[in-house]
C-alpha cells in the first residue's frame, strides 16, 4: 500500500523541477526509491508526479538482476564520489540509517549509457574518479551483473522534530544536467519533509544544489567535530511562504577556509546577535577564488 500524494512543501515552492526531472528521465535516468515495505504506507512514490521504481533491500524476487548487486555498487560509486573527502559509507550505515528507517532515492543509467557517460565526462573533482569507474564496470562485467548502475543519489533521516528531516548524503557523477537537484528534490517530496537540516563544508560544491532550494540558515556556523574541516550546519524551512523574485545581496563574501571568521560567526550566533544565510548560487568564482555569498541579518 502505498501513501497518497499529497501537496509536498517542498513541492509547493519548487514547482518548476517537475520539468527538470522529466527531462532527466528522457535521457534514460531511471530513480528508484530504495527502502522496505513496512514503511512503503508513508512514502511519497509519485514526488512531481514522477513514478519512482520502488526496491525493497529485502525482496529476493527474481527480476533479471540483483538487488544486493545494485545497492553494492550504490555504495560503492557513492564511495568514489566522497572519496576526495574521506567519507566513504560504511554497508551497515546503508542498512541501519537508509533502508532500515527512511528511504533513498538513487538514478541510475543503464550499463550501455553508464559506459558511455564515464568515458565522456571529464570528473574534475577527482582525477581519479574515471579509472576507478572502469574498474567498477570491468567488475559488473565480470560478474554477469546486467541490470541499471547507480550515478546519483540523496539520503536522508528522520528527526527527532516532527516534518524536520536530517539530509546527509547527496552525490552525482553528472553534475553538468543538475541530477543532484533532481535526486534532492523527487527525495524530500517523498519524505514529505516540512524541514530539512544538514551538514556540509563551505568549500563543497554541493552548496549550488543546496541553495537551489533557497538560502540556507547556519545554525552552527562551524563544528571542529566533523571529519571535514569547514563544515557547518543549516536549514531550509519549506512551511515559510516561497520566496518573492527578489533576493537580498550578501552582506559578504566567506573565504571557505577563513576558519577563523566561522569561529567568529558561530560566537556571534550563540550571542544571538545576527544571523547567517547562504544565499544562491552558493559560489561565487572571483580570479579564481570561490567564495560563499552570506547574508548576516542583525
Amino acid at each position: 500500500m502505498t501513501a497518497e500524494p499529497q501537496d509536498s512543501p517542498v513541492e509547493i515552492h519548487f514547482p518548476d523541477f517537475a520539468d527538470h526531472v522529466q527531462g532527466l528521465v528522457g535521457h534514460h535516468v531511471e530513480f528508484f526509491l530504495a527502502s522496505n515495505e513496512t514503511l512503503r504506507s508513508h512514502l511519497n512514490e509519485t514526488p512531481y508526479g514522477h513514478k519512482l521504481t520502488w526496491l525493497d533491500f529485502t525482496d529476493t524476487a527474481e527480476k533479471g538482476w540483483s538487488t544486493r548487486e545494485f545497492l553494492n555498487l550504490f555504495n560503492v560509486i557513492n564511495g568514489i564520489a566522497f572519496g576526495d573527502r574521506g567519507i566513504p559509507m560504511p554497508q551497515w550505515v546503508m542498512v541501519d540509517l537508509i533502508l532500515m528507517p527512511s528511504a533513498a532515492v538513487i538514478a541510475s543509467l543503464p550499463q550501455d549509457a553508464f559506459a558511455e557517460m564515464v568515458e565522456r565526462s571529464t570528473f574534475r573533482f577527482d582525477t581519479d574518479v574515471k579509472r576507478l569507474l572502469r574498474e567498477v564496470l570491468d567488475s559488473m562485467r565480470a560478474g554477469g551483473y546486467t541490470g541499471p548502475v547507480p550515478v546519483g543519489g540523496y539520503c536522508a533521516a528522520p528527526s527527532a522534530a516532527p516534518g524536520t528531516w536530517v539530509g546527509w548524503s547527496l552525490w552525482s557523477l553528472m553534475p553538468a544536467v543538475g541530477l543532484g537537484q533532481a535526486a534532492k528534490a523527487l527525495a524530500l517530496s517523498a519524505y514529505q519533509a516540512k524541514k530539512l537540516d544538514g551538514v556540509t563544508q563551505y568549500d563543497n560544491s554541493a552548496l549550488k544544489v543546496h541553495t537551489r532550494f533557497g538560502p540556507l540558515k547556519i545554525l552552527v556556523a562551524t563544528v571542529p567535530f566533523h571529519t571535514s574541516p569547514g563544515s557547518f550546519v543549516y536549514e531550509s524551512d519549506f512551511t515559510i511562504p516561497p520566496a518573492g523574485p527578489g533576493m537580498p545581496k550578501a552582506s559578504f563574501l566567506l573565504d571557505p577556509f577563513d576558519y577563523e571568521r566561522q569561529a567568529a560567526m558561530q560566537k556571534t550566533i550563540e550571542a544571538g546577535q545576527s544571523e547567517f544565510y547562504v544565499l544562491p548560487p552558493g559560489h561565487l568564482a572571483i580570479d579564481g577564488t570561490t567564495y560563499v555569498p552570506v547574508l548576516e541579518l542583525s
